[in-house]
């Protein structure tokens, strides 16, 4: 068995994704196809629009052998520490010869190039970085301006000037970084997107999954039948996002926690939790807090992210001790004629779930991690108005 993974979050499933699942098994050859998709929320620190049950059946029934999820602690991080979750992951998956992702420049030659020198960090590079970071910008953006002034004053680099700017390019160079450090001999395939995330336009050929988003929150569904297949179409026409609910959740979690408590939440650092406190308490609507919190060193995603690990109670002191547990697979969908993809996965790695229950024969240090994935599913009901909340995987 030859395994290409995918890394993924289909938010939802696009002909894009479904173009890129395809080309993925041809390029590399591989005869598996495996993803590992964020579950309930998403690395922009919002609820995914289908649940995770609901994407990793379209992702089967489009390309993909096996879904497993990536765990929300990772899902709902920074780029580096969604990537490291990420290959972290795919290290407990069975015959993994590649990864592939969608790259704004489609090169992994350059993205390795720029994946080496940021693991390196020449002294001149420290310099632009701490330049722009004592400017108040944020880690990846200063991170981005400084890869852009060392190469542009570095001949042998100037391909690679502007590769941080755009986010695929950048979970890419952070993906090839975690391998490098994971110390795993995995080969890189990237596939040339087309279009940025922040493309709002439905009228390309591959409309992104953020211009799905967007014409779904207006019910343009005439709009979206260009950009999906009619299966995830029929999807998103019986789902009922109630986007307030998890506005309502977040706000008052950040109201009702005091400023220390604040503190101790993963990622929040530098005297924010002060800030975030007092934009809380002023604010009546989740989108006063947000707007009031964010600045140029934090942004908006940044803060939805705090937000999230303030609700779900994810301290650094808890991210911390999970970070350093082994990995665990927990399987969200699988094709029927692929069984054989759970033999080999049982004996690449001891912790594999194919049902909540399963969660008492794995490590029991792991189980606070599988619960929270669940909490996180419960979460999402609430949001897309679902009673049912499946606990077990689905055959294709």
């Amino acid at each position: 068995m030859k395994t290409v993974a995918i890394i993924c979050e289909y938010n939802p499933l696009t002909n894009g994704h479904i173009k890129h699942l395809m080309s993925a098994r041809r390029e590399t050859g591989c005869d598996t196809v495996i993803c590992v998709m964020s579950g309930s929320f998403v690395q922009r620190g919002e609820a995914a629009i289908l649940d995770k049950y609901q994407r990793a059946e379209l992702a089967v029934s489009f390309g993909a052998d096996m879904v497993v999820e990536l765990p929300l602690i990772y899902a709902i991080s920074p780029a580096d520490n969604f990537a490291y979750g990420a290959i972290k992951t795919v290290s407990a998956l069975p015959s993994v010869e590649y990864i592939s992702f969608g790259s704004e420049c489609g090169d992994a030659t350059l993205l390795q190039k720029a994946a080496d020198l940021l693991s390196d960090e020449p002294e001149t590079y420290k310099t632009y970085f701490t330049k722009w970071i004592s400017e108040g910008y944020s880690y990846p953006k200063a991170r981005a301006l400084a890869l852009h002034d060392f190469a542009e004053n570095n001949s042998d680099y100037a391909d690679i000037a502007s590769i941080l700017d755009t986010p695929n390019n950048t979970l890419g160079i952070a993906y090839i970084a975690a391998i490098k450090r994971a110390g795993l001999s995995i080969k890189i395939h990237t596939v040339k997107r087309e279009e940025s995330d922040n493309d709002l336009s439905m009228e390309t050929e591959y409309p992104t999954a953020t211009a799905v988003r967007e014409a779904l929150r207006r019910d343009k569904f005439e709009e979206i039948a260009k950009a999906v297949h009619p299966l995830c179409l029929e999807k998103l026409k019986q789902t009922h996002i109630d986007y307030s609910v998890l506005d309502n959740l977040c706000l008052y979690k950040m109201k009702e926690v005091n400023g220390y408590e604040l503190a101790d939440y993963y990622d929040v650092s530098e005297g924010l939790n002060n800030r975030l406190k007092l934009a809380a308490l002023s604010a009546v609507h989740y989108s006063d807090f947000l707007n009031e919190a964010k600045t140029k060193r934090y942004t908006m995603a940044k803060i939805k992210r705090i937000s999230l690990y303030a609700l779900f109670d994810i301290t650094k002191d808890f991210y911390e001790k999970s970070s350093a547990l082994p990995p665990y697979l927990f399987v969200l969908a699988l094709s029927k004629a692929r069984k054989d993809i759970l033999s080999e996965a049982s004996q690449c790695c001891p912790n594999v779930l194919l049902r909540y229950s399963d969660i008492n024969k794995v490590d029991k240090s792991l189980r606070a991690m599988i619960k929270l994935d669940f909490r996180a599913q419960g979460v999402l009901s609430l949001i897309n108005k679902t009673a049912d909340i499946r606990r077990s995987f689905v055959l294709v």
